[in-house]
């Protein structure tokens, strides 16, 4: 991201350190991304280790080093979720948007993940695609939920 960028995001929060969770997220908003050379000048602005606004980027998995994708994929790998078909749900994802777990479609419409817990164990297994969260999941269920997805985002696949 640009300098100027996170230099006016970093003023509008005061230079406060403890606005570092807010800087932060509004610089991935804004770039979809944390990258290392943004996080060394937040340090640099915020007068603080690079080591603590790293430490924070990384801690925190609503944070990405990487490009998200438009639409966010996460699936559920919690026990629950395991025991009731989640890798089945997970290779249909995979091979539907042709993906392996933390990468992003070369025209950054998706990304998947995995995530340790969704927070809807008794009815697993679940995905969220973006904000929208999916339970009792199965092979037939992802595939419909997909082709609908597709439709939406006007991507032919």
């Amino acid at each position: 991201m640009e300098r100027e960028k996170i230099k006016r995001i970093v003023s509008k929060h005061r230079h406060e350190k403890a606005a570092i969770l807010a800087i932060l997220h509004e610089i991935q908003v804004e770039d979809k991304q944390l990258e290392t050379e943004s996080l060394n000048y937040i340090a640099q602005l915020l007068k603080i280790p690079v080591a603590n606004v790293y430490g924070l980027a990384t801690f925190y998995s609503a944070f990405s080093l990487g490009k998200k994708g438009d639409t966010k994929i996460r699936v559920c790998s919690g026990i629950s979720c395991h025991i009731n078909g989640a890798d089945e749900v997970i290779e249909v994802l995979k091979s539907k948007f042709n993906l392996e777990m933390g990468e992003t479609t070369w025209d950054e419409k998706f990304n998947l993940e995995k995530v340790h817990c969704l927070g809807l164990c008794s009815i697993g297994p679940n995905v969220a695609f973006n904000m929208d969260t999916y339970s009792k999941l199965n092979k037939e269920r992802i595939e419909m939920i997909i082709e609908i997805l597709h439709k939406r985002t006007g991507d032919s696949k």
